[in-house]
């Protein structure tokens, strides 16, 4: 797994090759990204990517029902690596009774046999990897389609521009992976503490990538804090907890001042208990740089702390365990 997220910059070098090769024609007023887990994530990145350069809006669905808003305006992308979601494969069913421009996201399976059948745009990612890895290929490959088909809000110099800062990063990333794993496990596996991802927006989604990582990677259950949401209801959480020993992870982008002030103040809460704290920066150019950097850090430090633990990232028992009973649920 660790290989695997140190490939990175090979799949953002690959997915730069084809772009210009997919695109859509259409006059559009939204996206509707469609997708579970890794492939839901890209949604959310992409949402925030459009909002902070100005894009058309994005709405990322992670469930098995479609908006009812959806009609010819809109451009629906439909991502399942696997192509074998049930969840989105169902979603996929409904919206081909829309008036929406469908194009599909896959490394093969139903979800791209289907598309062949019914004439449908699909983009074809690598495959052989574990969802959650083979993030810069989906991330990419759309940023990609949608530069071609008029709605693109990072161009392909962009995109080399993101493969270069991310190539020189990897060092530095992986370094600090490799103290936020052993940090982890010295304060939340060995010391058993309530592990939190704090940080402030537009940086949720990032958070939540995050927690899905330790949740599958290093199997873990981590809990997400997110200013000035925060301090609108989960705050009052911290006035009598239970337990009262955290270990609080906090990312923050250093030329958000405002939103480095919200995590200050975060900090002073936690502090109030028995609570262990370590924090790093994103660094990159451009809000697409931030979250591949803070992703790659995630990433390795998840799966670092899981070889630490002597477990294997890859495997999700649970995961597979709910797919097959999925398969009963979906045909009900």
């Amino acid at each position: 797994m660790i290989d695997a997220y140190l490939n990175w910059p090979k799949q953002i070098r690959d997915a730069i090759e084809t772009w210009g090769k997919y695109f859509v024609e259409g006059s559009f007023n939204e996206i509707v990204v469609v997708g579970m887990g890794g492939s839901g994530i890209v949604g959310d990145y992409l949402q925030v990517l459009h909002s902070a350069s100005g894009g058309i809006p994005v709405y990322t669905i992670k469930s098995h029902v479609l908006p009812r808003f959806i009609d010819e305006n809109t451009l629906i992308l439909i991502i399942s690596y696997s192509g074998n979601t049930v969840e989105t494969l169902a979603a996929l069913k409904q919206a081909l009774n829309t008036k929406g421009r469908i194009v599909t996201v896959s490394s093969g399976g139903y979800l791209r046999d289907e598309s062949s059948k019914l004439g449908l745009t699909h983009i074809s990612i690598p495959s052989g990897l574990p969802p959650r890895a083979s993030l810069p290929s989906m991330l990419y490959s759309i940023l990609g389609l949608l530069d071609s088909s008029g709605y693109g809000v990072y161009s392909r110099e962009d995109a080399s521009r993101s493969l270069l800062f991310l190539e020189v990063s990897i060092k530095k990333a992986k370094s600090i992976a490799e103290d936020v794993s052993k940090w982890l496990y010295k304060h939340v596996v060995s010391d058993e503490r309530l592990f939190i991802i704090a940080t402030h927006s537009p940086l949720e989604p990032l958070a939540v990538r995050g927690k899905n990582e330790f949740n599958e990677n290093s199997k873990l259950i981590a809990k997400v804090d997110v200013a000035p949401e925060w301090m609108h209801n989960d705050i009052v959480g911290y006035e009598h907890p239970v337990p009262r020993k955290f270990c609080v992870l906090e990312i923050v982008d250093p030329s958000d001042a405002i939103g480095n002030k919200l995590v200050d103040f975060m900090e002073k809460i936690y502090l109030q208990y028995d609570t262990k704290l370590y924090k790093f920066t994103l660094d990159g150019n451009n809000t697409l740089e931030k979250l591949m950097y803070g992703s790659l850090i995630l990433g390795l430090s998840s799966s670092m702390l899981a070889e630490i633990r002597g477990l294997n990232p890859v495997e999700t028992k649970n995961i597979t365990l709910y797919k097959h009973e999925a398969s009963k649920i979906f045909t009900l």
